[in-house]
């Protein structure tokens, strides 16, 4: 072999050598490391190439050992560079992954702020990650229906919408007649496909105006087996490859992921929500009173229960005022010993405790109260009262008690009215005929006798009346005119309102409807009212009679201009057997409230002394 052939190879070699040195700065990115080496090389086949002029136009001879060992050296030399490239090339594709999975790190870590974006913006910014990371150009993002058969594109890149005429058309796609995208939920598993304009069975083509396609890749997004969503890159520079698939698929499965926690959240903010809304309407809807309080005793919830119960507004109370200002003095104090005491529902509680609270009018209303701490870290942070208005329980057991009472006094009126009538009788006839016949001197006998027989007298009427209080019966109820049982009833005080110098005032209601009635029972009753009335006037007056309706139920107003009834005496008016008359039987207004009662209604008196009093009849509408 001629030795300068060797020589040419051998500079060929290092010159090749040279080259790959300077490559590998591109690779590993330590320009001084390589720049050294590629330079050493040069001056290494810088000093060869003198040495093959020399040997050419000066014919100088050449040592062939020297010239094989130095091809031998430029060889491994050569050798070992392409050898290294690889491990740098390994290394840098590495190194790319890494900054790969570094990036996709930092977009799914702002995935994960993104706590207040809407869908589109998520995905919006999934897609454009996505498109960055696999280097291509355009993207779409896009979720499946639950059976899996229509697409509905959410966000197209940026560069789409820059470029492509078609991204304004409908956004919803059917499977079955979709193209090469779809194969990746056909076939269930990413697509790829580098050669878009190679022929395919699959291709349906794609608008006019859209985007020329060189390069595709489509993956689906699974939860569990159903595909959820597809995501599709394209027209990137070089191949598609699996670090491609395995950095959208991650991606992806990242924003999708980042989805279903933000619909949990919303639908568990939802749900919290709801059920404190749905609280809040239990609270504010119950009949019973609510209070709840902070450790000072500062009102803080304070419901329409509440409300209707005290007289007070929310807006009143709460902030304002402090829950000792709604007990009696030192009832506060002990109710709050009592929910510390376990003998009344054990620490912390209180069941079923009756007491009083004070209405906004000063009135004392009588309730049931339970209550309870609420504790938060062990420690005390307001107290809620629950409380049952006992107003209309007290009135019924008052109700069942004078039921009860009158129930006794009937059998023992018709008892005393059976065994005192008889002798009383007797007693009377005797008296009469004793009198009858006295001699003309026996006048002061015959005043003795007239006086016993007009106290008989007086008590055979008395027991007459009480005969009559235990023998009501049922009422037997017609259809009738209200008006007219009132026109009929005035018409027989004629004679007393003349005698008593009042003034009778009609204020009748020409709409009234007919109404269900006892007419002997009621007339009884409009004349015990009236009569009361009459005799409230000794000094004469007005007695007014008004009918009219109300919802459900029409009522009688009887009103006086006498001198009113005391509160002591208010408090025992329908007590059987009690009246302010020197000769009363004081049964008329308890025969009356019972009448009213069997007619399922009620008697209402309200009452200013010096002024009047207005009693009001109240019956059920027909």
């Amino acid at each position: 072999m001629d030795i300068r052939f060797v020589l040419l190879l051998s500079i060929l070699l290092q010159f090749t050598a040279a080259f790959l040195a300077l490559r590998l700065i591109w690779v590993t990115k330590k320009r001084p490391a390589w720049i050294l080496i590629a330079a050493a090389i040069s001056l290494m086949t810088f000093r060869r190439g003198i040495t093959l002029y020399h040997a050419i136009f000066w014919d100088l001879p050449l040592d062939r050992t020297a010239e094989l060992v130095a091809l031998g050296i430029s060889g491994l030399m050569l050798v070992g560079i392409a050898w290294i490239a690889p491990l740098f090339l390994s290394l840098k594709s590495s190194e790319e992954e890494l900054r790969l999975n570094e990036s996709r790190l930092q977009a799914l870590w702002q995935l994960s702020h993104m706590t207040g974006a809407s869908l589109q913006e998520i995905s919006d910014f999934a897609l454009e990650e996505g498109v960055r990371l696999t280097k291509s150009k355009i993207g779409f993002v896009g979720f499946m229906n639950e059976d899996e058969t229509v697409l509905n594109v959410q966000s197209w890149s940026k560069t789409v919408m820059e470029q492509c005429a078609v991204v304004d058309k409908p956004i919803v796609y059917l499977l079955e007649t979709a193209g090469l995208w779809a194969e990746a939920v056909r076939q269930r598993q990413p697509i790829i496909i580098n050669d878009y304009a190679a022929p395919n069975p699959n291709k349906k083509g794609y608008p006019e105006g859209h985007i020329k396609l060189q390069r595709l890749l489509t993956i689906p997004v699974f939860d569990d087996n159903r595909i959820v969503a597809v995501a599709s890159v394209a027209n990137k520079q070089v191949k598609y490859d699996d670090a491609d698939v395995r950095q959208l698929t991650l991606l992806m499965n990242g924003m999708w992921w980042h989805i279903q926690r933000q619909r949990a959240e919303q639908a568990l903010t939802h749900e919290i929500e709801r059920m404190h809304q749905f609280q809040a309407k239990l609270i504010q809807t119950s009949n019973d009173g609510i209070i709840a309080n902070d450790r000072n005793g500062n009102i803080i919830i304070f419901n329409d229960g509440a409300e209707r119960i005290l007289g007070y507004s929310a807006e009143e109370i709460i902030g304002k005022l402090t829950v000792h200002r709604l007990y009696p003095p030192k009832v506060a104090r002990k109710i709050t010993k009592m929910i510390y005491d376990s003998a009344y529902g054990g620490p912390g509680r209180l069941v079923q405790y009756e007491t009083e609270v004070i209405s906004k009018a000063g009135e004392l209303i009588p309730i049931e109260l339970s209550a309870c701490l609420i504790f938060e870290d062990h420690r005390k942070v307001a107290t809620v009262g629950f409380f049952r208005d006992l107003r209309e329980r007290k009135q019924l057991q008052e109700k069942i008690l004078q039921s009860e009472r009158l129930a006794v006094l009937g059998r023992m009126a018709a008892h005393v009215s059976h065994e005192i009538k008889n002798p009383l009788m007797i007693i009377g006839g005797f008296a009469r005929q004793v009198r009858d016949n006295l001699e003309p001197d026996q006048q002061k006998n015959r005043e003795k006798l007239q006086i016993v027989i007009e106290e008989t007298r007086q008590l055979e009427d008395f027991l007459a009346e009480v005969g009559s209080y235990a023998k009501i019966s049922e009422p037997h109820k017609n259809r009738g005119d209200l008006n007219l049982l009132i026109q009929e009833t005035c018409r027989l005080l004629e004679p007393g309102l003349r005698e008593g110098n009042i003034k009778l005032v009609l204020d009748l209601d020409s709409q009234l409807p007919m109404a269900q009635f006892d007419p002997v029972h009621l007339r009884r009753v409009l004349l015990n009212i009236t009569k009361n009335g009459i005799e409230a006037m000794p000094r004469g007056g007005t007695l007014t009679i008004a009918s009219g309706q109300q919802p459900g139920r029409l009522f009688v107003h009887i009103s006086d201009t006498g001198k009113g009834i005391p509160p002591d005496v208010m408090e025992k008016i329908f007590t059987p057997f009690f009246s302010t008359k020197p000769k009363g039987s004081g049964l008329g207004l308890t025969i009356s409230q019972q009448i009213i009662a069997a007619h399922q209604g009620e008697i209402a008196i309200e009452t200013e002394l010096h002024k009047g009093t207005r009693v009001t009849i109240f019956l059920r509408a027909d």
